[in-house]
């Protein structure tokens, strides 16, 4: 005859997926075994994917002017002739001589950039299964037996990353720079000598120039675009029903809790808790070979009730993680989340209470097979 485990295995079944799921039954089942269907969590790894900050672009460096020195004789006196009888008149001028060419200055006008945000998808769009309220016609002796699971989906989740676009890019503006001169006084003939003629021979002086051989100019430089790194979680394997696996068709033999506290929010073990599993769990696997425990975590109030649940999966599976990590075999451990649904004190949503009594929910059951 079969045991209420079995009586359990098949009715939740019936009640999760209604009458079409009886045909999925597992094929070939042996007389007098049970056989459940495992939940197992979504699987997830880590991508790390670049996006651009600040794209290439161009500036622009000032190039200066060349300038030749050369020597130019300027005339102060130019050649005339001197009339013995009547001399020559002259009057003073001043000549204008440039002693640097003007030219024309640049300067440089950076890029302008305008701020923006892009969207990245770091999380995609996941699910999961949660467990609902348990039968009252349940024909097992513990009510959580029976419990029946709904899929929900949690939306993906978008990160926005802040990046620079090229607005205008480098240009340069243009400002006339006036040269050096120098003021030569010279004298002009006025009126020449008369009768007798006598040449006068012209006065020059060298003087000393920069020429202009090329007018300041510009040359490009590049400027590489600029990345940011991001890290997002990519799905591998979808979650859920998977297949069916042989389970203990005995009532417990042994119900435990062990004292493994955890912070509001989170499902990391603690040195501490790794001791107490191996002091209450661990032990029982490793003296019977062939016992099999179910670990089964909870949740306090604090937060929505699909958190919980999902929270409480994470804590049941860590304890499971670490005590396969210690060489138990995945078949012998059960991971079951019950979030929320069994507060040891009445601070549900309904009644405010202190941090020690929420701490009080946050703990791990174990029963052996």
């Amino acid at each position: 005859m079969k045991s209420i485990y079995s009586i359990f295995a098949l009715f939740l079944c019936a009640s999760l997926f209604s009458q079409e799921y009886f045909d999925q039954l597992p094929e070939n089942p042996e007389s007098g075994k049970c056989y459940a269907k495992c939940i197992v969590p979504d699987e997830y790894k880590e991508e790390t994917i670049q996006v651009l900050t600040r794209p290439a672009h161009k500036t622009l460096e000032i190039v200066p002017a060349v300038y030749q020195t050369e020597v130019k004789e300027v005339i102060i006196r130019p050649a005339s002739k001197r009339f013995i009888y009547q001399p020559a008149v002259y009057k003073s001028v001043v000549d204008t001589v440039w002693l640097k060419d003007p030219y024309h200055q640049l300067r440089v006008v950076p890029a302008s950039f305008s701020t923006a945000e892009e969207s990245v998808e770091v999380f995609p769009k996941s699910g999961s299964w949660v467990a609902g309220e348990d039968d009252p016609n349940c024909p097992s002796i513990n009510p959580a037996d029976c419990r029946v699971f709904h899929y929900r989906e949690s939306p993906a989740v978008v990160r926005s990353i802040p990046v620079k676009r090229l607005n205008s890019p480098t240009t340069t503006q243009s400002m006339k720079v006036i040269g050096n001169y120098k003021l030569i006084p010279k004298q002009v003939e006025v009126t020449p000598a008369k009768t007798r003629e006598e040449l006068i021979p012209q006065q020059t002086k060298k003087i000393e120039r920069s020429v202009l051989v090329k007018d300041e100019t510009t040359r490009e430089i590049e400027v590489p675009a600029e990345y940011a790194q991001v890290v997002k979680k990519v799905l591998v394997k979808k979650g859920g029903m998977t297949a069916w696996r042989e389970v203990p068709c005995t009532l417990p033999e042994q119900v435990g809790v062990v004292p493994i506290h955890y912070a509001s929010g989170s499902a990391a073990l603690t040195n501490e808790s790794k001791r107490l599993i191996d002091k209450h769990i661990l032990s029982i696997l490793m003296k019977n070979s062939s016992s099999v425990i179910e670990i089964g975590s909870h949740t306090d109030s604090q937060g929505g009730e699909a958190f919980n649940q999902q929270l409480s999966e994470k804590r049941a599976k860590g304890v499971v993680d670490y005590l396969i990590g210690k060489g138990i075999k995945s078949d012998r451990l059960i991971a079951v989340g019950y979030g929320e649904s069994k507060l040891l004190n009445d601070c549900d949503d309904s009644k405010p209470c202190s941090p020690a009594q929420h701490a009080k929910n946050r703990r791990t059951e174990f029963k052996v097979f």
